[in-house]
């Protein structure tokens, strides 16, 4: 893993371009991974990890909607280019929903245990060699 993090969310859209939310969601995104990324942008294949914890029956917006403006943000902070992006896990997931927590990080303990609407990012390596489903 080479970085992770959690912003409060809910996550905003590029969709709402030129909106105070989506310049807000933008500069909050890129306020953490600058708190956590000291080292100059990384080179090769990476794997992200997204995950919206949100509260209702339907997330407030789409998997690809969420994670375009996150993954834009960290470009030329965490990586130069953001077609080095060549997994993603994405994924939406209810806040009230029952966890198992053996193994899992602290960051995402500490989000998950305050109880309210936030975005995970994990930039990592990817699998290699990529297993194909079954």
């Amino acid at each position: 893993m080479h970085l992770e993090f959690a912003v409060p969310g809910p996550p905003i859209s590029n969709q709402s371009q030129g909106t105070p939310a989506l310049a807000a969601w933008r500069t909050a995104v890129e306020a953490e991974a600058n708190s956590r990324w000291k080292i100059p942008p990384l080179a090769g294949r990476l794997k992200a990890v997204i995950i919206n914890s949100h509260t209702g029956d339907k997330p407030s917006l789409d998997v690809d909607n969420m994670s375009k403006p996150i993954l834009d943000v960290l470009q030329g902070v965490v990586y130069d280019d953001d077609r080095q992006i060549r997994q993603a896990e994405l994924t939406h997931v209810r806040i009230d929903t029952p966890f198992v927590f053996v193994g899992v990080s602290k960051v995402l303990t500490d989000a998950i245990q305050a109880g309210n609407q936030f975005v995970y990012v994990r930039i990592e390596d990817p699998i290699d060699p990529f297993p194909l489903p079954k």
